[in-house]
């Protein structure tokens, strides 16, 4: 794929995940809780963005994609901000591993204008952040315990917009 190319991929990425975000907050109210499931067009989304916003600061992503994303809690945090934590299936060996992301989008054009992902708790395969099988009962353990952990995971992967 021409750079050309591969940017305007990247652009369409981009403003289907801010439309979905902004269509998901749209009469939710700052502090509120919103349900995701595991089938919406976001969670597609971030599959495709998230290893993205990855590779651009670290190498090993780029041979690592997400296969799933399964959204424990989801939190209006702004009038176009949210912040999603959950777990997420690793496309190299189909296991999941935690997440947090914080994202705020522009309110008029097509822009994630801030991010920050936490994602990765020590554990096997390649990248070392591996967990369970997915969809195995310790899987959807992770899930269900999660938000009361999020205070103490030692985060693998954090990074942030400057």
């Amino acid at each position: 794929m021409m750079e050309s190319d591969n940017h305007l991929v990247n652009l369409r990425l981009e403003s289907h995940l801010v439309s979905e975000l902004r269509e998901l907050l749209r009469e939710v109210p700052i502090g509120a809780q919103f349900a995701v499931s595991s089938s919406a067009d976001i969670c597609s989304s971030l599959e495709l963005f998230l290893p993205k916003l990855l590779r651009n600061q670290h190498k090993e992503w780029v041979r690592e994609s997400l296969d799933g994303i399964f959204v424990a809690r989801a939190l209006k945090t702004g009038p176009a901000a949210a912040q999603l934590a959950g777990t997420c299936i690793l496309i190299s060996d189909q296991t999941v591993t935690p997440f947090l992301i914080d994202l705020e989008v522009s309110p008029t054009i097509d822009s994630v204008v801030a991010f920050r992902v936490l994602l990765g708790e020590a554990g096997g395969g390649p990248l070392g952040i591996s967990g369970p099988v997915c969809n195995s009962g310790e899987a959807k353990r992770l899930l269900a315990t999660l938000i009361s952990r999020l205070d103490s995971i030692t985060w693998s992967y954090k990074i942030a917009s400057p």
